[in-house]
């Protein structure tokens, strides 16, 4: 029977890979800089509070550095960001900008178009039968199973230092006697959860698209 090895590449320093195959050998590999830099998308046409994910290719295999370090360029206001937790380009306002791509001497870069339509506009629906609607503006109104009570919110920025990554989240204000709510978007598997600011007694709702 053929055997097969697979290197598993431990760590990176000073022009040095220490690696360790399947037969628990160590050996070295020494690093060159990187020569070339490919991102997965040159262009990316979004929604607003959409995430694309993004990949990267370094080569050679045995590049020095391996961590790729993303900057954004605007006009004014943000236009898009990274999520770099995620691995993804994450809209956030319409309008164009570019990210950069940068390592050791190489770079690429995408150019995000921002659309004036949301991804989470539609009809949002959770297990005990709340039903939230969401449009462009991200007014939303959040209606209870039986259809006796309805709750409405206008989508606000967060004020400075209210919130450590205001991207990540989205702030809905009450039209009227009502808490402010908290939405986060799982873009990853494309389900809502809304949270009661400020009204420690009421639980998280969670929603999936109707």
């Amino acid at each position: 029977m053929k055997q097969t090895t697979k290197t598993i590449l431990i760590r990176a320093a000073a022009g040095v890979l220490i690696a360790l195959n399947a037969l628990g050998l160590f050996f070295l590999i020494r690093t060159k800089p990187a020569t070339s830099l490919t991102l997965s998308e040159t262009s990316l046409t979004l929604k607003m509070d959409e995430g694309r994910p993004i990949t990267h290719t370094i080569e050679p295999y045995n590049a020095r550095h391996k961590l790729l370090h993303f900057s954004v360029s605007w006009s004014e206001e943000v236009i898009a960001w990274v999520d770099e937790l995620d691995e993804m380009i994450v809209a956030v306002s319409p309008g164009t900008c570019t990210i950069a791509g940068a390592v050791d001497e190489q770079k690429a870069s995408v150019s995000v178009t921002v659309t004036e339509e949301t991804i989470l506009a539609g009809t949002w629906l959770a297990p005990d039968g709340e039903t939230l609607t969401l449009d462009n503006a991200l007014t939303g109104t959040l209606s209870t199973a039986d259809g006796t009570q309805t709750t409405a919110w206008v989508r606000t920025a967060f004020a400075d230092g209210e919130c450590t990554n205001p991207h990540r989240f989205v702030k809905l204000t009450p039209a009227e006697g009502a808490e402010p709510v908290i939405l986060y978007y799982d873009r990853l598997n494309d389900t809502l959860r809304l949270h009661f600011w400020g009204a420690k007694a009421l639980p998280d709702l969670h929603f999936t698209r109707g």
